[in-house]
């Protein structure tokens, strides 16, 4: 498996694959947290990571009180609870732009939707919180706009592959490009279970970006 400079990439050598979609997190890392950029000195802008026998090389650029921007050089002994392998068990490469306290602002790039769901997945075994901030496809209007912040931690895994899955078969489009009855055949589940599942995914994705 083949390293890059965040991470494994899953992919084999010599293959490129298009990833249409960015998609920016905002990850609360837990306070026994043994990543070095879970308790930064100084204000990090930037940050690249590269696993190579079980050990994270971490470089950051930080800037100090007077302003004076620094790269360091860290490694970590990697345990099971570590971002960077979160983000390579679904061959995604991390990029964490920026820290702001406990929270670290992560981008990646991505071949699809479906992946959305498996990488939540694996990183809500190493974070205390993952919040979607961006999704951008680069079908999209360029212009950017103030980011929608979305918990998708108060989401089952299956409550997220259905929403995905809706979102993917133009299920939220206006006229709708499918219909409940071919959605919930796709996940091998009747139509009454599917539509509850919806149901609960809009009322927590609402309370999640609306409620104060």
């Amino acid at each position: 498996m083949e390293q890059s400079e965040s991470g494994l990439t899953g992919e084999t050598s010599g293959t490129a694959k298009e990833r249409p979609l960015k998609l920016l997190l905002e990850i609360d890392l837990p306070d026994d947290c043994s990543c070095p950029l879970s308790d930064p000195d100084s204000d990090i802008e930037n940050a690249q990571n590269q696993i190579n026998d079980g050990v994270c090389h971490a470089e950051m650029t930080v800037t100090d009180e007077t302003g004076t921007a620094r790269v360091l050089h860290s490694t970590t002994q990697v345990g099971d609870a570590c971002l960077c392998l979160a983000f390579s068990e679904v061959g995604c490469v991390p990029r964490t732009r920026r820290v702001d306290g406990d929270s670290l602002f992560v981008e990646t790039y991505l071949s699809d939707r479906s992946v959305i769901s498996e990488l939540v997945d694996q990183l809500q075994s190493a974070a205390e919180r993952v919040r979607l901030r961006r999704l951008t496809s680069r079908q999209d209007d360029t212009t950017e706009s103030d980011p929608a912040t979305v918990d998708l931690s108060c989401l089952t895994a299956k409550q997220r592959e259905a929403a995905i899955l809706a979102v993917d078969e133009g299920y939220y489009q206006t006229p709708r490009q499918t219909t409940l009855e071919e959605l919930a055949a796709t996940l091998g589940i009747s139509k009454s279970a599917l539509s509850q599942r919806l149901n609960a995914v809009e009322s927590k994705l609402t309370t999640a970006a609306f409620d104060p």
